[in-house]
């Protein structure tokens, strides 16, 4: 008996086996005749990973919609565009300065992406497979940009976030772009995120954020879930640079409704600390509950594990579940 003649459930726990890697790498393996492509194209696209590039060529897409229904995983992986330094003197023969975006390009470009993205969310609407969601958002690669940009407005994460229902798993990496300052045209939204945040624990078992901007909110479950809840990993990083010379945009802000943010103080971290605590006899069985409050100290990083109440230091650039932190007397 060929490959091709296997019943369809032994079919797909073979394609399962390999992974939707193995045909997105070469999508020219989808195409060995039409039973296999069925099959196939629901492994296939069953998890699916975004660029920003990307997104404008699904935009066009009449296939986009339909390859993506089957989708369980989704990883968005957004750039900045990259507004220069201020002083930077441009260098023709640097072949890094090759392209740099006027402010009205940059501009243009920046709508493009927060439409395409909320085109995006109406695909994943109809996306009832969706169980983890990741969102990546990093400053342009360019050397002679900013650091911070605003090219991910706070509306556009908030259409994605109400799009999506029955998340097991959710992630936001948000450090590489900044909240709309005073002037800018989205400034002031009704963005506000956290509490589109909070509406999704009753069915998370993962919830990671590294965002601008945070509050309590987000981890406040609705009043009329009656619990308890299937979290069982929250991580909470506070700490949005390890560059030391952008103290000022280092560590995430408090968000205290559309348009107004708060510095980083005391505060937010208490809030944020005290409501994780709350959260913990509403849970079913909690595994790690960590809170990186953005504390230095030589080349760790100070936290909180929730669960034990003790003090704990993380490597830097270690990832935020990684259990070889050191536990301080």
């Amino acid at each position: 008996m060929s490959l091709i003649e296997l019943p369809a459930e032994i079919l797909l726990q073979i394609f399962d086996h390999v992974g939707s890697s193995y045909f997105r790498s070469d999508l020219s393996r989808l195409r060995v005749c039409k039973r296999w492509n069925g099959l196939a194209h629901i492994v296939c696209f069953r998890e699916a990973c975004i660029t920003t590039k990307m997104l404008r060529r699904m935009a066009s897409s009449p296939y986009a919609e339909s390859s993506l229904r089957e989708m369980e995983i989704l990883d968005l992986n957004l750039e900045g565009f990259g507004t220069v330094r201020p002083g930077t003197v441009l260098d023709p023969k640097d072949s890094s300065w090759n392209y740099v975006p006027d402010q009205s390009s940059l501009q243009r470009r920046t709508m493009e992406l927060n439409d395409d993205l909320v085109h995006l969310a109406t695909i994943i609407k109809q996306s009832r497979k969706l169980r983890t969601l990741r969102i990546k958002a990093i400053k342009s690669s360019n050397p002679v940009f900013e650091v911070r940009e605003t090219y991910l407005f706070p509306s556009t994460l908030r259409a994605l976030l109400l799009s999506t229902s029955n998340l097991t798993a959710l992630e936001l990496d948000l450090y590489g772009t900044r909240p709309e300052p005073e002037g800018h045209p989205h400034h002031g939204d009704d963005g506000h995120v956290c509490p589109m945040i909070g509406a999704l624990l009753p069915t998370l078992q993962r919830l990671r954020l590294r965002v601008r901007t945070i509050c309590a909110d987000a981890l406040r479950p609705p009043r009329d879930f009656p619990g308890p809840l299937p979290l069982r990993v929250l991580l909470v990083d506070f700490v949005l640079t390890e560059e030391l010379a952008n103290e000022k945009s280092r560590f995430t802000a408090r968000c205290g409704g559309p348009g107004r943010f708060v510095r980083l103080a005391q505060v937010v971290r208490g809030a944020v600390l005290s409501r994780a605590r709350a959260l913990l006899p509403h849970t079913s069985a909690p595994k790690m509950v960590r809170i990186l409050t953005g504390t230095f100290s030589g080349d760790e990083i100070q936290g909180i594990d929730v669960l034990t109440g003790k003090n704990i230091k993380v490597k830097k650039g270690a990832e935020w579940d990684d259990d070889s932190e050191v536990m301080i007397d």
